[in-house]
């Protein structure tokens, strides 16, 4: 997982709309932090490390995929080679925003809810 404080961690990117993204996001909500999800990792050390519950609902457990199971997070965005989920931690500008490629290397599960969750995104 790489985790972005500044856009300038991308300037290497093959990906011109994560790129664009990234740089929105800072600009929306200045300093905040943001993760790219990497081809590997595992989604219990991706939790464990966020301090957030991805696959499991923050108030009652219920896990993804069960037919119950209500996602903890406020948006979750398509942009079409990647999801884009946002989890505001406060009433303030306190926010984690995770992004996910769409490649082969990401956890099934996590891709799996995402598409199921998702909302179509705009560009930028």
């Amino acid at each position: 997982m790489l985790k972005i404080t500044h856009p300038d961690q991308l300037q290497n990117s093959s990906n011109s709309v994560l790129i664009q993204i990234v740089n929105q996001r800072f600009f929306e909500l200045g300093e905040t932090t943001m993760y790219i999800i990497e081809d590997g990792d595992v989604i219990s050390d991706i939790e464990a490390t966020l301090d957030i519950p991805i696959l499991t609902n923050l108030f009652d457990s219920l896990t993804y995929p069960d037919p119950d199971f209500v996602p903890s997070f406020e948006v979750l965005e398509d942009h079409g080679d990647f999801y884009e989920m946002v989890f505001i931690l406060s009433d303030g500008d306190d926010a984690i925003l995770i992004f996910i490629p769409k490649t082969a290397g990401v956890d099934p599960q996590l891709l799996s809810m995402c598409a199921e969750y998702s909302i179509i995104g705009d560009s930028v």
